[in-house]
């Protein structure tokens, strides 16, 4: 019995809506939402798509914009469009576009909701709420049940080992359309891509071919069921025609069949174009005055010279191959960007696998429990459901035993072991991309003008487009103090962004707290980082960053709290103010009790870049020595200033561009 075909390629988001930073468009689209449909009971119709369409683009410029007016009708089809990447992921529901539990998880930032799956993969709850939504997302099959795309990929994944960018494209995206929904098959074609070293469009070419295409191949017979069209008979009929004429014409390239093959371009018209492209494989035919031999020497079909079989099976592939080609490429790039997301997926060096450790043993570990056929699709309950719960309850005992089993530790050493695994890679990924001195210049780059074309290009190129600029910052400023720690503390614990599975930066740190939070030499360091002009930073960071000081503070009364506010320009109010914070009894916003009074000090970030060179540990002590400096003629001076001075000229050293040894068993 053959297995079930999906009845579509596979795609996580959505065509409309095709941007590398795709998570930030997500979170634009979310918060409008919520805005939008708070009070709102009306249906999700034309009218209210329309509405919330125009209020995006209000809302979030940078990602939708705000240039020329849009007819309503437009308006309410991309908001129709642009939503249904949120319906896949199980953001939204499909027929109100009302935020879930697992959407709301998503923009939330709620860490009570992770698990202990979540926390050994260093998970945000950002990547979980992606994780979760790619593993219960499905597709329909052609027998009218439906599949897990993403489960089926894990098991393919499983016994196939990392996958090139081409071999995934192929299991994940066309093969279950191709060849059906069977891990087996799957497989099989995998590793017959492997042995014959096909590259993407081979092997679609050769999974696409029917019975009545192979029959043609060997015959040379041509048969409507061999090259269908779903327009009807005229349209087959053009495609016998060219097939006829170019057969011809090959084996017997003179005047006649030259002015042949030339009216059956023509009067095949687009249908002929968009299957066999001649303007591409025979360059020199549009020029009315070449004669057949150029025009034949200029032909670049697969196999024109070859054997007149494999010309066959070349005409036929291409037939079958240039649409589902295009849209397995177009796809692609999106669905590895929605994967990787998951802060589990990696793409390292164009090989894909679930890179994260404890990931790795733990989807191997319940492989089995992994069902890729499904009656009906789940609920909202199960899609916010923690991956561990989804799988079984001892999924995570069966994963501890094989990691007890495969690297002979003790069951209380799992957690350090699976951290120390994921330092290393840290070290190594980022080390490649990131070194200390690179990581100094592009800050530098944005010291001098965060706005520039050099900027969008490090975005673009470092940063493969993820991230916004003010979420690149963050992470370069993050990595700029891990550097000028040596590397004392555990940098995805501390960065409050989100790291996809390659460990590039895809979105800023929730408001809950603190950019960047981290302990060194036993005091607790807050970092809060922006891009926001001066004019604007009483009204945008005044508040978050005396809250999140403040809290911390009353987190951890028994401990010394520095805080460092970086910008690329401080507005001097601003800087003043923080610095009386240390002499103001402020109370705490997340439920503590008691007061504290924050010790804050302010840097622009072209400072910073001089002050990372020298060890943090040293900069931090002179930070603290602030503490004791509280007479209001103090504060009223340019104390911050000449701190930032002393700072500037601490002796500096080389922070090494190398990883540190990290312990991996």
């Amino acid at each position: 019995m053959t297995p079930p075909r999906a009845k579509s390629l596979v795609h996580l988001g959505d065509t409309s809506f095709r941007r590398k930073d795709v998570i930030a468009g997500y979170h634009a689209m979310l918060e409008a939402l919520a805005e939008f449909r708070s009070d709102d009971e009306r249906p999700w119709d034309p009218v209210t798509q329309a509405e919330f369409y125009h209020l995006l683009r209000g809302l979030a410029p940078d990602v939708f914009g705000s240039g020329t007016a849009i007819a309503e009708a437009d308006a309410a089809k991309r908001a129709r469009t642009y939503t249904s990447a949120l319906v896949k992921l199980g953001f939204v529901d499909e027929h109100e576009r009302r935020i879930t539990a697992l959407g709301e998880l998503f923009s939330g930032g709620d860490r009570r909701r992770l698990d202990r799956f979540d926390r050994l993969c260093a998970l945000t709850p950002e990547n979980s709420a992606v994780l979760r939504g790619v593993l219960s997302y499905t597709e329909k099959t052609d027998r009218g049940d439906r599949y897990f795309p993403v489960r089926l990929l894990l098991r393919v994944l499983h016994r196939t080992g990392p996958l090139s960018t081409d071999e995934f494209a192929f299991a994940f995206i066309a093969g279950p359309k191709l060849i059906g929904v069977d891990v087996e098959a799957l497989v099989a074609a995998i590793t017959d891509m492997r042995a014959r070293g096909a590259t993407l469009d081979t092997a679609l070419g050769a999974a696409e071919r029917t019975l009545e295409q192979d029959r043609y191949i060997i015959s040379g017979v041509f048969t409507p069921e061999a090259f269908p069209n779903g327009k009807g008979p005229t349209f087959v009929e053009r495609y016998r025609a060219f097939l006829l004429a170019l057969t011809d014409f090959r084996e017997h390239p003179d005047a006649g069949t030259l002015a042949r093959l030339r009216r059956a371009v023509a009067d095949g018209g687009a249908t002929v174009k968009a299957r066999f492209d001649p303007a591409r494989y025979l360059p020199d035919l549009r020029k009315s005055g070449n004669g057949p031999l150029t025009v034949y020497r200029s032909a670049c079909y697969p196999s024109w010279d070859g054997d007149v079989v494999d010309f066959r099976q070349g005409i036929v592939d291409l037939f079958n191959g240039s649409r589902i080609t295009s849209l397995v490429r177009e796809y692609l790039d999106n669905d590895l960007r929605i994967l990787t997301a998951s802060g589990v997926f990696s793409v390292s060096e164009d090989r894909v696998s679930a890179g994260a450790a404890y990931a790795g043993e733990f989807f191997a570990a319940v492989d089995d429990r992994l069902v890729v056929l499904s009656d009906v699709a789940p609920d909202d309950a199960r899609r916010a459901a923690g991956v561990a719960e989804s799988c079984g309850p001892d999924a995570l005992a069966r994963t501890d035993a094989r990691i007890v089993a495969r690297h002979g530790i003790a069951p209380d050493e799992i957690q350090e072991f699976v951290e120390a695994r994921e330092r290393a890679r840290f070290d190594r990924v980022v080390a490649s991309s990131f070194p200390a001195g690179e990581v100094r210049r592009l800050l530098g780059l944005i010291a001098d003008d965060y706005r520039s074309a050099a900027v969008n290009t490090v975005r673009e190129k470092a940063f493969r487009g993820k991230p916004t600029v003010p979420c690149m910052y963050e992470y370069l400023v993050g990595l700029s103090l891990y550097y000028a720690a040596d590397r004392a503390f555990d940098p995805r614990a501390a960065f409050g962004l989100s790291l996809d599975g390659d460990f590039l930066p895809i979105s800023h740190a929730p408001g809950l707290r603190g950019d960047i939070e981290f302990v060194l030499d036993g005091r607790r360091v807050l970092v809060e980082v922006t891009l926001m002009d001066p004019a604007t930073q009483r009204r945008g960071e005044l508040e978050p960053v005396l809250r999140h000081a403040t809290n911390l503070a009353g987190e951890f009364p028994d401990d010394e709290v520095i805080t460092l506010f970086i910008a690329n320009e401080v507005d001097p109010n601003v800087a003043r103010i923080f610095g009386f914070a240390r002499v103001m009894a402020m109370a705490p916003t997340d439920g503590g009790t008691g007061t504290a009074s924050p010790l804050i000090v302010s840097l622009r970030t072209r400072d910073w870049i001089e002050i990372a060179t020298a060890p943090l540990s040293s900069t931090l002590d002179q930070v603290a020595a602030e503490a004791g400096r509280t007479e209001v003629e103090y504060l009223n001076s340019d104390w911050n200033a000449e701190l930032v001075d002393r700072l500037v000229n601490l002796q500096s050293f080389s922070v090494p561009d190398r990883p540190a040894a990290t312990a991996e068993r």
